[in-house]
């Protein structure tokens, strides 16, 4: 009587940075080992099922085990099956041909094949090594395949667009679950703001844009959300979020302290635009001496930045001096802001993951806002990206000087005195 295993299904695992990703695609595994099998004499493999079925790594010297399952004709496991394994090119992966573990050698692609005679399977090993350069401000930098991108910059100033791409590729599956829809524009909105502060100040903001479709990944969730567990979008997501804190370490360590904008576009009815600080619409119809208790400091996407900053907290969210009351000053209503306090009860974004992620919430040097841009009168046209992208970085000149103590126009762009 043969053996017939149940379940050899396994998770998904992740060693860490410089491994990267791997997807196991066990998928049927089960049902296919629940099928029946012949008694009589030795079974020929019909399918080899290699996992997982893609590696991808960052670093040369990093290991991974492959293994094999071997399948009969009828769908049942050939336990003890002998196989052999061998790689399309060992200049990219080694392989044990007997155990099954490759090392990355170099970068490349390289097709992994069990064989146990007379079926094989296959599997994908591909090592991706990263440029090491130093960035040159104004300069762009891609990670694979060019999904991510990062505009490289000199200013405090570091403005991100996840929801703004075009690229749709087959080897990232559709995400199934979440909103896909693309911020319309925003890609084109984020290179105009770059140019319009460059136009202005003489320095590069540091702009870093995800290249990839909404529908293939969205950078403003964590990862599980984001990739929904495909290698290549899982791999695009921490590339696009490396970018973001090689751009805050840069700021950081020239300037000690600086702003992150996260660019995004809505679609409610009014037609002003929405500036997340992690804070709800109810807490911002909270009175001004409420707004200003510690609670709401330390829960904003702001925090290092009002407990450091001559303004107060309130007068940092929706004083004239705010982000939107200087942006409400230059013809683009905002809120909150003096005009817009609070949301009135209509529809507001608060700010997602990105704002939470690389804004001071938690601490460090680096505060952040959402910016929720309007289409009509912001996004719509060449023309009004350029007008908004004046007038924000006009707003943006005074607001550094104004709360973070730093002058971004002159080829100076040193701390100014305070």
């Amino acid at each position: 009587m043969c053996n017939i295993v149940k379940d050899v299904s396994k998770p998904s695992c992740v060693s860490g940075a410089t491994r990267g990703f791997v997807s196991i695609g066990l998928a049927g595994i089960a049902a296919l080992a629940s099928l029946g099998c012949d008694d009589g004499g030795p079974r020929v493999p019909a399918r080899v099922i290699v996992s997982p079925d893609v590696v991808l790594v960052g670093s040369v010297g990093v290991t991974e085990q492959f293994e094999a399952h071997v399948v009969d004709a009828d769908g049942a496991l050939i336990p003890g099956a002998a196989v052999s394994w061998s790689s399309s090119d060992e200049s990219v992966a080694d392989i044990d041909p007997v155990g099954g573990r490759a090392t990355a050698v170099g970068a490349g692609i390289a097709t992994i094949t069990a064989t146990a005679e007379p079926a094989s399977g296959r599997a994908t090993f591909e090592v991706f090594l990263a440029e090491v350069t130093d960035y040159v401000p104004g300069q762009s930098y891609y990670g694979r395949r060019q999904y991510t991108e990062y505009i490289a910059g000199e200013l405090p100033i570091v403005l991100s667009a996840p929801h703004g791409g075009y690229e749709l590729p087959e080897e990232i599956a559709d995400r199934t679950w979440g909103v896909v829809l693309q911020d319309r524009r925003t890609q084109e909105l984020a290179r105009t703001i770059g140019a319009a502060i460059y136009e202005r100040t003489g320095g590069y903001p540091h702009v870093i844009i995800c290249r990839l479709h909404r529908s293939k990944l969205d950078a403003n969730r964590e990862i599980g959300e984001a990739a929904q567990g495909n290698v290549y979008g899982e791999w695009a997501w921490s590339e696009y979020h490396s970018f973001i804190e090689t751009a805050k370490a840069a700021v950081a360590e020239q300037y000690a302290r600086g702003l992150y904008l996260d660019l995004h576009g809505h679609g409610h009815e009014i037609q002003r635009l929405e500036l997340g600080y992690l804070l709800s619409a109810s807490d911002l119809e909270l009175s001004d001496a409420e707004l200003g208790q510690p609670i709401y400091v330390n829960k904003s996407s702001i925090r290092t930045l009002a407990q450091e900053a001559d303004a107060g907290f309130v007068a940092l969210v929706r004083g004239p001096l705010s982000l939107g009351g200087l942006l409400d000053a230059r013809g683009f209503p905002s809120l909150p802001s003096p005009a817009y306090p609070d949301p009135g009860g209509h529809p507001y974004y608060t700010g997602g993951y990105n704002t939470a992620r690389h804004g001071s919430r938690q601490g460090g040097p680096i505060s952040g806002v959402q910016v929720e841009a309007n289409w009509d009168g912001v996004r719509d046209n060449l023309s009004h990206r350029e007008a908004f992208a004046a007038a924000l970085a006009a707003a943006l000149e005074t607001y550094m000087i104004e709360h973070f103590g730093i002058a971004i126009t002159g080829s100076a762009r040193a701390l100014a005195d305070r």
